[in-house]
C-alpha cells in the first residue's frame, strides 16, 4: 500500500509541559484512523503538527514521501505549501466565514490558488455541497444555519481543494448529540470512497464502525496502534482496557 502519513520521533512542549513524547506512526492510503484518549492526552496538537499548525521541537513528519519536516527543521514557506495542498482539515468550531454566504465559503480557496474557471468551480462547489445533502444551502449564510449544517460546510470547504488526506479534530464535539449523527454520516461516506482520514473523536462507536486503525494516546504517548478490535476490544494494555471499561458506546 501508498504510505501517505509518517511519523518518527515527534516530540512537542509548551513551556515546561511535554505535550507529545516520542510519536511514531505510519498511515497508508485510504486508512481510516480513529485517535482517542482521555482529554488532555495530545490528540489535537499531533493532529495540527501534520498540517504546520503546530511546530515540533524535534522528529520527522513525511506527507506522501515529502520531508514536512525532518529533525524538526522545515523547508521554505513555498514548499511546505506545495507539501500540504493535499492535506484539508476540519476544525471542532467549524472556521467558516461569517460575513460570506456558504457558496463564497466553499469557493474562496480554491479561487486564490487558481484551481479552476469561477464556473468550473461553481459546478463543483454544487457537486460537493450535494455530497453533504446541503445543496439548498448554497446562498445562506453561517449564521443561519445549524451546527450539524456548518460542520457539513466546513467538510464540503475541505473537499474543494481535492485533497488525499483528511483531518478531523472533534467534528462533533461542539454539536448537540441530536446533529453528531448528521456530520458522522458524512464522514462515514467519505471512508467509503477511499478517503485517507486520521480522526480525533469520543465517539467510539462509531470508530468501531468507521476506522480501520486506531490510535491510542494518554498523557502523550501512543500505548496503541491497531485494529479497532485490537484496540477497543481485546487491548492487552491495563490502562487502555480501563479507559474503555468506563464508557458506554
Amino acid at each position: 500500500m501508498e504510505q501517505l502519513i509518517k511519523v518518527e520521533h515527534l516530540k512537542k512542549s509548551f513551556g515546561n509541559v511535554d505535550v507529545l513524547k516520542d510519536i511514531n506512526l505510519d498511515v497508508e492510503k485510504a486508512d481510516v484512523v480513529a485517535v482517542l484518549g482521555p482529554s488532555g492526552s495530545g490528540k489535537s496538537t499531533f493532529l495540527r503538527s501534520l498540517i504546520d499548525l503546530v511546530e515540533i521541537d524535534s522528529g520527522n513528519i513525511y506527507i506522501d514521501g515529502n520531508a514536512l519536516c525532518e529533525n524538526a527543521v522545515y523547508p521554505s514557506a513555498k514548499k511546505k505549501r506545495k507539501i500540504l495542498e493535499k492535506t484539508g482539515m476540519v476544525f471542532q468550531h467549524f472556521n467558516l466565514f461569517p460575513h460570506k454566504t456558504v457558496k463564497e465559503n466553499l469557493m474562496l480557496a480554491p479561487l486564490l490558488k487558481k484551481q479552476g474557471t469561477k464556473a468550473e468551480l461553481e459546478e463543483k462547489t454544487l457537486r460537493i455541497l450535494k455530497k453533504v445533502g446541503l445543496t439548498e444551502k448554497l446562498n445562506a449564510m453561517p449564521n443561519n444555519l445549524s451546527g450539524g449544517q456548518k460542520q457539513r460546510v466546513a467538510i464540503a470547504r475541505a473537499l474543494m481543494c481535492d485533497p488525499e488526506i483528511l483531518l478531523f479534530d472533534e467534528p462533533t464535539s461542539a454539536l448537540d448529540p441530536e446533529l453528531t449523527g448528521e456530520v458522522l454520516n458524512v464522514i462515514r461516506d467519505l471512508s467509503k470512497e477511499k478517503m485517507t482520514m486520521l480522526i480525533v473523536t469520543h465517539e467510539i462507536g462509531f470508530a468501531k464502525e468507521a476506522a480501520n486503525k486506531v490510535m491510542f494516546m494518554d498523557e502523550g504517548y501512543v500505548l496503541g496502534f491497531g485494529t479497532p478490535e485490537e484496540i477497543i476490544d481485546n487491548s492487552d494494555n491495563e490502562r487502555i482496557r480501563n479507559f474503555f471499561a468506563k464508557i458506554k458506546y
